[in-house]
């Protein structure tokens, strides 16, 4: 029988693909189905944990603690500001911003993670999320309603931080007009 040149580059692509097929067979057989569960559980349970802390660090104004929660090489995308790059650059502008409004508080942070994709270490998640906050003790407390995208990434240790985040601000489905006065780096 005689293969003339189509016939043999379409034998080459079926002997490939039943290759690679092979080869995921003997990976899918060598990895235990319980493996991968313990470490989709133990990553979920990881990522949990960030967001608590992520809660946390946001209720107590801790610049430190807040920047603690990003990867070094992390992106922090925010309405109305430039791209703010590395954990230290993230730090900086925490601080900036802190000294800019030293009375400044966060009075609520609650996240509503919608869905978490987990992906070979990496993590992608969308949420909604309200917030609340006042400029001074005697101010009138602002809130507003937020969303976000974030990827975040498993570290060496097994703990997750935050590589990028990215949020705006939610639409409004009450009556009347969304208060959005909240930006949070609110040029000085």
């Amino acid at each position: 029988m005689a293969f003339t040149s189509k016939s043999r580059i379409v034998l080459l692509g079926a002997s490939c693909a039943a290759l690679l097929l092979i080869l995921a067979a003997n990976h899918l057989k060598a990895t235990p189905a319980v493996s991968g569960n313990d470490t989709r559980a133990a990553d979920l349970k990881a990522i949990e944990k960030l967001h608590q802390q992520d809660v946390a660090a946001t209720l107590s104004g801790d610049s430190q603690a807040l920047a603690d929660l990003f990867t070094d090489d992390a992106v922090l995308l925010e309405p109305g500001s430039p791209a703010v790059i590395g954990k230290a650059a993230i730090l900086g502008e925490n601080q900036k911003q802190k000294a800019a409004h030293p009375a400044s508080k966060v009075t609520k942070y609650q996240p509503d993670i919608k869905d978490t994709q987990l992906l070979e270490g990496w993590a992608f998640e969308w949420a909604y999320f309200d917030g609340s906050y006042q400029e001074t003790d005697k101010s009138p407390v602002q809130s507003f309603r937020g969303k976000s995208l974030r990827i975040v990434r498993r570290e060496p240790d097994g703990s997750w931080k935050f590589a990028r985040v990215m949020w705006n601000v939610a639409e409004d489905k009450g009556p009347g007009p969304l208060n959005c006065s909240f930006t949070a780096r609110k040029k000085t």
